[in-house]
């Protein structure tokens, strides 16, 4: 008998929804923040202006989005759970299934990435839709290797016998002191441990992904367990050795307890999310004194955060002038060009950017942060400044963090013009950003849409579909975009609906927005930066379609404005500087460091100061002889290839292919230029 490849696949799905079972299936909720009990959801709703929508109602369509995602879960899929549990069984005195990884997985930060791998695995799982089989297979995969870890921490915590659940070298002697009192805390090492809370805190952010995400009652009682031991093992500090203590980059443990808060109701868990309330930074955000020159980035934007989810929870003020005053610093007066941050992971001067363009810019965990922020932010008060940031980072950083290879993610993305983009290796690099990146390409639809009770705000350019189910509304979205300066949003409905549809004019599309409504132009108000907004009955079949001005521009350094960015549109431009000196294979880390910058962060004693590609070969990059207000006059499209430029009449010998930042892989370029007028002297 000759089965269908069809039947056959259905069958296998079949199997696998069997052999996972129905663990937890009542408990879904696949919700973008985690849904808290209806005396706290209430309050959180009235705080909220616009509510993103569940996971699981936004599907991607083809694009360079859906296709780094794909390549996100082919890279997931290959990851060996038992390599990342190697440390958490053999801590606990049970015998490890496989050896561990390499990298920073073979230091004292090991189990960082395996709360990334819990939530990047929760965050697919909760995105599945459609009747697609082999999608549906994939989520099924997924879920049972969920379940697989979930259950193995358990063994963990089990053998442990106080709640505990770690993997870091030295924790058992680390909590000791603790519990007596005994904190000296750096930046970077809480008594002799590399940042133990952070590591702890991608745990706990794992395992409620778990929970909130695929309903698995295990990963709550685990990490509620851990949560009941960090009480007790805390329970002896005083204010001053709390503050001591949150001297080390701790993550945001104060976000993952205000989550676990919000899933649980125990007020308990408030309480020790307070309590990693870092005074020394973020007490001057409340009071809007704050200067963010030399903090490191990535520690103070998880505090950050957390506050922000606390202030959903609790409408504390301070809370939220915390994440509306670092949100406006870090956006308008340290960010680059492709919406990240930092040099050397560490802030500088306010608006001094020229003369921080090295190797090490741009920390990709930074805008994974970023963005998450942002999230929170367009809820409480959905401003377009928060979708244009959001679009920005996004495209040009994330997207472009990403090999297109091999699926692996970037560390630093370099600015250093001339230089080039170094991606994790498989197995033996786990940096920060290796976690985060595991998790970025899955939340390609968050973002996009949120609604009110009767309108629906589209953010993103970004082809998809949406299942509005409260409204009985599905939209589709499709665009080119950015290649085309178009997009169509469709209607289906179960009966006509009125509704009020807000896009969003970006602040780059300078100009009139053309509206068409069924293919008939329509009369709209709007102005770069706002909402245009269309409210009518929406009937089965409805479109609208939206055109965009979009331009090639130029943006300056905020420290000097002959130093410059080319756009078009939202999208940044970088210029084609060759290959020579790179490895043929491309640009992947051989050990744990992509940069020796990075030594700064990790113990004497496992210092490798080896680079594992040399600055030889780095092209002379040449100031351009271009006025840049007059971009237009010397950068012109190729005919036939959408988003390519070439430079032309500005005095070089050759000119300059540009091409967006997010497709620029495996060879030289710059972002920014240097220029001067033409009627200067060259000399």
């Amino acid at each position: 008998m000759k089965w269908s490849a069809t039947w056959l696949r259905a069958c296998a799905l079949a199997f696998l929804v069997a052999a996972v079972g129905l663990r937890g299936q009542g408990m879904v909720r696949a919700q973008p923040l985690p849904e808290a009990p209806p005396e706290i959801q209430s309050e959180v709703d009235e705080r909220f202006e616009a509510t993103p929508f569940p996971m699981g109602q936004v599907n991607l369509l083809d694009s360079p989005f859906r296709d780094a995602l794909q390549r996100d879960v082919d890279y997931l899929l290959r990851l060996e759970p038992d390599r990342f549990l190697h440390n958490f069984h053999k801590l606990a005195g049970l015998e490890p299934k496989a050896p561990r990884y390499g990298g920073w997985e073979s230091m004292q930060i090991a189990g960082h990435s395996l709360g990334h791998y819990l939530s990047a695995l929760s965050l697919y799982y909760a995105k599945r839709s459609g009747d697609d089989v082999n999608q549906q297979m994939r989520a099924q995969r997924v879920k049972q290797r969920i379940h697989y870890i979930v259950d193995e921490l358990a063994r963990v915590q089990d053998a442990w016998g106080n709640g505990y659940v770690g993997g870091i070298p030295g924790q058992k002697e680390l909590w000791q002191e603790i519990r007596v009192g005994e904190v000296n805390g750096e930046p970077f090492h809480l008594n002799t441990v590399w940042v133990p809370w952070y590591t702890l805190h991608k745990l706990y952010a794992g395992l409620i992904d778990a929970y909130a995400y695929t309903g698995d009652e295990t990963a709550l009682r685990v990490v509620t367990g851990m949560a009941d031991w960090a009480i007790d093992v805390t329970s002896n500090l005083s204010p001053k050795q709390w503050q001591e203590m949150l001297d080390t980059e701790h993550g945001g443990m104060n976000e993952s307890l205000a989550n676990l808060y919000a899933l649980t109701g125990e007020k308990k868990y408030l309480r020790l999310s307070r309590k990693f309330h870092h005074n020394d930074v973020l007490s001057p955000l409340a009071a809007q004194t704050a200067h963010l020159e030399g903090l490191h980035a990535n520690t103070q934007i998880p505090k950050v955060i957390g506050a922000a989810r606390q202030y959903e929870l609790t409408g504390e003020d301070s809370l939220r002038t915390i994440a509306d005053a670092f949100w406006d610093r870090v956006v308008n007066h340290h960010t680059y060009v492709i919406g990240g941050n930092t040099e050397g992971e560490h802030f500088g001067p306010r608006d001094s950017l020229s003369n921080r363009l090295g190797t090490t810019t741009a920390e990709t965990c930074n805008t994974y942060n970023m963005l998450k922020l942002s999230r929170h932010l367009f809820s409480l008060s959905p401003e377009p400044r928060y979708a244009d940031y959001y679009e920005r980072g996004l495209y040009n950083h994330i997207l472009a963090s990403q090999d297109p290879k091999r699926g692996m993610p970037t560390y630093f993305v370099s600015l250093k013009p001339g230089h080039f983009k170094t991606y994790s290796s498989p197995d033996s690099s786990f940096w920060c950003c290796t976690g985060s990146g595991m998790e970025n390409h899955v939340r390609y639809g968050q973002g996009i849409y949120y609604h009110t009770s009767d309108d629906l705000y589209v953010n993103l350019f970004i082809p998809s579909t949406l299942s509005w189910s409260e409204k009985g509304i599905r939209v589709r979205q499709e665009t080119d975009f950015p290649k085309a300066n178009t997009t169509t949003i469709t209607f289906e409905t179960d009966e006509p609906t009125t509704a009020g549809l807000r896009l969003r004019h970006p602040t780059w599309a300078k100009g009139d927005l053309t509206v068409r409504v069924n293919g008939e132009p329509v009369e709209t108000e709007s102005a770069p930066g706002s909402y245009l907004t269309l409210r009518r009955t929406w009937a089965p079949g409805d479109s609208v379609t939206v055109e965009f001005p979009m331009s090639l521009h130029t943006e300056p350094m905020p420290d000097d404005s002959s130093r410059v960015a080319v756009l078009y549109g939202p999208i940044v431009l970088a210029g084609d500087l060759g290959t020579q000196g790179l490895p043929s294979g491309g640009a992947f880390a051989k050990d744990h460091l992509a940069f020796s910058g990075n030594d700064l962060f990790i113990p004497d004693s496992l210092r490798d100061k080896e680079q594992p590609y040399a600055m030889e070969g780095t092209p002379s990059v040449p100031t351009l002889q271009a006025d840049p207000e007059r971009v237009r006059e010397w950068v012109e499209p190729v005919d036939g290839q959408p988003l390519t430029f070439r430079t032309t009449g500005v005095g070089l010998d050759e000119n300059v292919t540009l091409r967006p930042f997010y497709d620029t892989h495996h060879q030289r370029y710059t972002v920014y230029w240097k220029t001067r007028a033409p009627s200067e002297s060259t000399q």
